[in-house]
């Protein structure tokens, strides 16, 4: 599921001109190669907690700035980026109560 979330976030990036391409969007909104997306779906693996958090860190700052603008357009792409944000906050949620919920980890 979070690599579906990732190029959907990336596809979003993309429809707002704020990220051309994917390799733009690995590099500067995960902190990763350019080819972290490919890898993932290659071994058929989830992105790191530590991945989907610099990129709702990112989505967090640029939204709240956007927000804080007068322009129309602007406020749009700030919902847009805040919307995504939640969606990557429910992506890390959810892999953080896996690895509590594992049963070596669960307090009897």
């Amino acid at each position: 599921m979070s690599i579906r979330l990732l190029e959907h976030m990336r596809d979003e990036l993309i429809a707002t001109g704020i990220v051309q391409n994917t390799p733009e969007f690995c590099h500067s909104w995960l902190g990763r190669s350019e080819g972290y997306i490919r890898v993932l779906r290659y071994h058929n693996t989830e992105p790191s907690v530590e991945t989907l958090s610099i990129c709702a860190s990112k989505l967090g700052y640029y939204g709240a700035r956007l927000a804080g603008s007068e322009q129309h357009e602007h406020q749009i792409w700030a919902k847009r980026l805040s919307d995504l944000k939640t969606l990557c906050d429910g992506a890390i949620a959810k892999q953080a109560e896996a690895v509590w919920r594992a049963p070596e980890r669960m307090a009897v």
